[in-house]
């Protein structure tokens, strides 16, 4: 299930990103865009709620900053569920 909201992320990505290019036109572009934003601004917002829990990330910060900011709680709730059991 994760992975089918993960890919959806993207999907709203893609879409508004065709549109900010021109690539798209009409309402789909607009709503792309309008969906895109409110997404980065929601995951930015989270950000600062779940930055504690970034660092377990196998990976760089940096990557998991970025992870953060796509898909919000679909990368950081796994994190923090990881540090519950190892406590």
């Amino acid at each position: 299930m994760s992975l089918i909201m993960k890919i959806a992320c993207l999907a709203v990505y893609a879409l508004g990103l065709a549109g900010a290019l021109g690539l798209v036109h009409g309402t789909a572009a607009a709503l792309g865009g309008i969906v895109s934003i409110a997404l980065l601004g929601i995951h930015a917002l989270e950000l600062l709620f779940a930055f504690r829990y970034l660092h377990r990330y196998q990976g760089a910060m940096g990557v998991s900053i970025l992870l953060a900011m796509l898909f919000g709680v679909l990368h950081w709730a796994p994190l923090a569920r990881q540090g519950q059991k190892s406590a």
